[in-house]
């Protein structure tokens, strides 16, 4: 007699955060029909079911009813119905969802990264076909690249030290797992199997989830989003203490996007005409305007109120959460966490020390600039050139180039023909990665494009003109000079995040032959300080 072919099926295996959480936390059983208790290999599991209304019964409903605890009929006939089974296995519940079953899920309740970590210690590293990755040294930009064959990670356009990675599709090298993994915060598998093959694969999974990521992988762990509530309720409790602490040095407020903030006059924290706005955003000013309104800085209080941008003609023309706007560097048993644009991140310290190790290296730049005390950048590049004649002026002179940029500006100023020095007052992070970000794509088009360099030849000073802009520089003969604006020490107290793109943008303009040097300039305390109002209205006038 032939045996039964087994039926292939998709499974989505996700594992619950606390293996003593009742079924009724983890799911959200008020939308399922009585439960059904199956005993698969003496491991415990409970069945639930969506309540749905009828129309047609999907295949996969017959991996359950082959089991004699299961009633014919009892999924209904919906071609929507979804079911959740609880697998108590090695000490760990196990939930596996099938159709819209996923819907159950409490995600609070499961480990965010398992199918990721399982993934990843179970496909080949060069047989990839699928990322889902997250930039944070720019704008916060989620995306997915594929690849009709397979292919090594690398292929698929990640940044280890820029991106975060999320999901991951691959050829699996596990057997009980299939052909391919993959792997979000559950674990998807495409499998020939039967109730009675579950355990071993929950029991195999179980134990590539709690082994240490492949060398290939290792990248992954150094930055992590944290999406635990809890831990992220206690990060923001820590973070209270500091944010009542005016000498408190960790924490400071920018704007969690880019903005064009030549056209806009300054902030405020609402629109009342009576309101200041205040030309940079500063911590202290935020304290001040909660201590007016009898509240204290807390991320309670910050999380309801707003920081607006404002026009010439004070409307607002971007607003935000003060939350968003918070950026904070804390440690907590022993971890290193970063909030940035309303995001905690855990970071590994080897990683941490690894990036400060690297931009121990970059050279000071020994020029004295004069301090910042201007309301634009464009003004205190004009006052550097109009005092020294050693500087020309290149701010605004832009060249259009096509592709993704579309403009660059070479530099804001050049020093003796040869220093190609990028100015930037800070105001945040983004900030910052859009200033390093400027400085190595202009110098990259520089050597690589001749085009670029006919069209930017013209608006160089006679003084330094290119004879012959065809034949390629000698990049070993220019320096790229960042040049900051701001009180913190360079490069040390930058934002996590600003020293990585500072990293990468180093690197970047070495491998193409360049000499990079950094430069902190002097910033006015009475910058801070300014204030302006909305003017009144004037008196109507009676004919």
């Amino acid at each position: 007699m032939a045996t039964e072919k087994i039926r292939k099926e998709r499974l989505s295996i996700y594992l619950a955060k606390n293996s003593f959480s009742t079924n009724e936390l983890i799911l959200r059983t008020e939308n399922t029909k009585a439960t059904i208790d199956i005993l698969i290999r003496e491991v415990k599991s409970t069945l639930y079911i969506k309540k749905e209304p009828p129309t047609v019964t999907p295949s996969w409903t017959k991996l359950f009813t082959q089991d004699e605890n299961v009633p014919q009929g009892i999924f209904g006939t919906s071609s929507t119905v979804g079911a959740a089974l609880v697998v108590d296995c090695e000490g760990h519940k196990f939930i596996l969802t099938f159709g819209s079953g996923y819907h159950l899920i409490n995600n609070e309740a499961i480990e965010g990264d398992f199918g990721l970590r399982v993934t990843l210690n179970s496909a080949d590293p060069d047989k990839l076909r699928s990322l889902d990755k997250a930039s944070y040294d720019h704008n916060s930009l989620n995306s997915r690249t594929q690849s009709p064959q397979d292919v090594d990670i690398f292929d698929l356009a990640i940044d280890s030290e820029s991106d975060l990675l999320y999901a991951v599709t691959g050829a699996s090298k596990v057997e009980i797992f299939g052909p391919h993994v993959t792997g979000r915060d559950a674990l998807t598998l495409f499998v020939e199997i039967d109730l009675k093959g579950i355990p071993a694969i929950l029991t195999e999974a179980l134990k590539r989830y709690k082994s240490k990521l492949p060398i290939e992988f290792e990248w992954v762990d150094n930055i992590n989003r944290v999406r635990d509530k809890e831990t992220i309720s206690l990060l923001d409790l820590f973070l209270n203490d500091f944010l009542i602490d005016p000498s408190a040095s960790n924490i400071w407020l920018g704007e969690p996007e880019i903005v064009d903030w030549e056209a806009q006059i300054g902030y405020s924290f609402d629109l009342r005409p009576k309101t200041a706005r205040h030309p940079t955003l500063e911590l202290k000013q935020l304290r001040e305007y909660l201590k007016d309104l009898g509240q204290v800085a807390s991320t309670h209080s910050l999380r309801e109120t707003f920081v607006h941008i404002n026009n010439s003609e004070f409307q607002p023309t971007k607003s935000w959460s003060a939350y968003r706007c918070l950026y904070a560097e804390l440690k907590n048993d022993d971890h290193q966490y970063i909030l940035r644009n309303g995001i905690w991140y855990k970071v590994d310290d080897n990683f941490s020390k690894k990036i400060d190790t690297y931009l121990n290296t970059i050279a000071i730049y020994h020029h004295k600039f004069p301090t910042y005390n201007h309301d634009r950048e464009e003004q205190y590049n004009e006052e550097v050139v109009k005092n020294d004649a050693n500087f020309v002026l290149m701010d605004k002179k832009t060249i259009k180039t096509g592709g993704s940029y579309d403009k660059l500006e070479f530099c804001d100023l050049i020093k003796n023909g040869t220093d190609l020095i990028h100015v930037k007052y800070y105001r945040s992070s983004n900030t910052l990665s859009h200033l390093f970000a400027q400085g190595y794509v202009s110098a990259e088009t520089f050597i690589k494009d001749a085009d670029f360099r006919i069209l930017l030849n013209p608006k160089l000073p006679k003084t330094i003109k290119l004879k012959d802009p065809n034949p390629r520089p000698d990049p070993n003969s220019y320096r790229i000079v960042y040049a900051i604006a701001t009180s913190k020490k360079i490069p040390a107290e930058l934002p996590f995040f600003s020293k990585i793109t500072l990293k990468n943008s180093v690197r970047t303009l070495r491998a193409l032959d360049f000499n990079v040097e950094i430069s902190a300039i002097d910033v006015d305390p009475a910058i801070a300080a300014k204030k302006k109002f909305k003017p009144k209205p004037l008196p109507k006038t009676h004919l």
